[in-house]
């Protein structure tokens, strides 16, 4: 399926490394790999090859995919897709880090499953991401999406109340379910639970990074609430610095092709 420069424009740019780095550091404190995998294993067994859209660091693949079944993983951020590129030469041979956009990918071989998770695409263009999907998988197209009745903008609005994180709370499922309409429905659905973890320096930083995901000015008076919040919000971690969680809640979506 080809897509026009301007759809093209038309969809989120591209992550800096800066909270590509933040965002992956994080899902390593998490247990967001462990209980992705295990989800994925129990409704689809072992691919026998996969393409992963969105790859970020790898993390719902690391211990669902064989470390030699062919894993093309499609990434556009740089840093990610250098994490990604350890990953090939140590623990899974299998792998190829791809540069790419979704909506601009290169030809790849058919893939046993085609993947996607926490990504853009299932949110701004559902049904434009399923069809292209299902002509690369023979078996199945899987994603992975918010699910939770909470914040879904940033990794740790969730950690926040609601009269600090401004957000709208109804899941994301729901909308992309209404979104893809009755002819693209998922053949079956499951969800999983699981905490993205976060680790800050010191209080100070815990709060900055809050405030700037917040965008509050200086004289904001939700900088006291803030404050407040973080004071009983934030536990001290083994390392001598503070951690910040926000629980979550995903869908796993499964399109059987066979």
């Amino acid at each position: 399926m080809r897509i026009s420069p301007a759809a093209q424009a038309a969809f989120s740019s591209v992550w800096a490394d800066r909270p590509a780095r933040f965002y992956a550091h994080g899902m390593d404190r998490s247990d967001y790999g462990r209980h992705a995998g295990a989800a994925l294993h129990a409704a689809l067994g072992r691919p026998a090859s996969l393409i992963d859209i969105g790859a970020g660091a790898g993390h719902p693949a690391l211990g669902w995919v064989e470390p030699q079944a062919p894993w093309w993983a499609v990434e556009p951020n740089r840093y990610l897709r250098a994490r990604l590129g350890r990953l090939s030469r140590t623990s899974h041979p299998g792998l190829r880090p791809i540069d790419a956009l979704w909506q601009a990918m290169p030809e790849l071989p058919l893939a046993d499953v085609a993947f996607c998770a926490n990504t853009s695409g299932p949110l701004e263009a559902p049904a434009l991401l399923l069809d292209l999907m299902r002509g690369m998988a023979t078996r199945a197209v899987a994603w992975i999406v918010p699910a939770q009745r909470g914040p879904k903008r940033w990794c740790l609005s969730g950690a926040l109340p609601a009269h600090l994180h401004g957000e709208e709370e109804r899941p994301a499922v729901t909308e992309v379910l209404a979104r893809l309409g009755e002819g693209r429905q998922p053949s079956r659905s499951t969800l999983f639970p699981w905490s993205f973890t976060a680790r800050f320096a010191s209080r100070e930083d815990a709060f900055a990074h809050c405030a700037m995901q917040l965008g509050l000015a200086p004289q904001d008076a939700r900088r006291k609430a803030l404050e407040d919040h973080l004071q009983t919000a934030l536990r001290r971690s083994d390392d001598g610095g503070y951690e910040l969680s926000a629980p979550k809640l995903s869908a796993l979506l499964i399109w059987d092709r066979v």
